[in-house]
């Protein structure tokens, strides 16, 4: 009997164009000119964290505190499917088909589907359901909020993804890896085979020097 393959695909710009919780930050100040006003205020903690790479998760913390504080859990559950529907839905525009198509492909022949994303799980979650993939494995940065407390992160970006697939049970090095950027070189070399998925122009000549100039470019 044939071993089952593991194809892992990446989230924002793979399977949905755009970063997913950047836009769901802008809808929600958008949404608020209070919080527009709450962002402005704490601008100085979350520039002087966001300017340091080690500090970074901490000042996306401030700005995910400043768009959510005061709303209960199930509030910001709801505003999140919401925007998902938009985000991803089948009306929304937003969906890379060229991506989609071949992780269906992947799931007909009967290969572990995971898709491994720095997207906070709860969007995550909600952006694969809008897609039409609500039962497919999803491995993400972890976020929880707090109605007044900043909001607990353990980012999945980089190294740390590729760790958080291990840490799910996802066996090293998986069979197909989808990603479309520089920043996910840690999981496309983790891959016996690795597709870039509409990379940028910027992107795709590292990409090739390091993967090879032989590695499939979906467009």
């Amino acid at each position: 009997m044939p071993r089952q393959q593991c194809a892992v695909f990446d989230l924002d710009d793979t399977l949905v164009a755009s970063d997913s919780f950047a836009r769901l930050l802008t809808h929600l100040f958008r949404r608020s000119p209070a919080r527009l006003v709450l962002l402005a205020v704490t601008a100085p903690a979350w520039v002087l964290l966001g300017a340091r790479r080690a500090s970074r998760v901490h000042a996306e913390r401030v700005v995910v505190w400043a768009a959510t504080v005061g709303s209960p859990p199930h509030r910001v559950e709801a505003l999140v499917r919401a925007f998902a529907d938009g985000h991803a839905g089948a009306g929304g525009g937003r969906r890379v088909a060229v991506a989609l198509e071949r992780l269906h492909r992947h799931a007909a022949a009967g290969d572990r589907v995971v898709v491994a994303t720095a997207c906070a799980e709860p969007l995550a979650r909600e952006v694969c359901r809008a897609l039409g993939l609500p039962d497919v494995e999803v491995v993400a940065s972890r976020l929880t909020t707090h109605r007044w407390r900043l909001p607990h992160a353990v980012p999945a970006r980089g190294e740390a993804k590729v760790r958080a697939l291990a840490d799910a049970g996802v066996d090293l090095p998986v069979d197909h890896a989808y990603s479309d950027s520089v920043r996910d070189l840690p999981l496309l070399r983790a891959a016996r085979t690795a597709h870039l998925v509409r990379p940028s122009r910027r992107d795709l000549p590292v990409l090739l020097r390091e993967l090879g100039p032989d590695v499939e470019v979906l467009r």
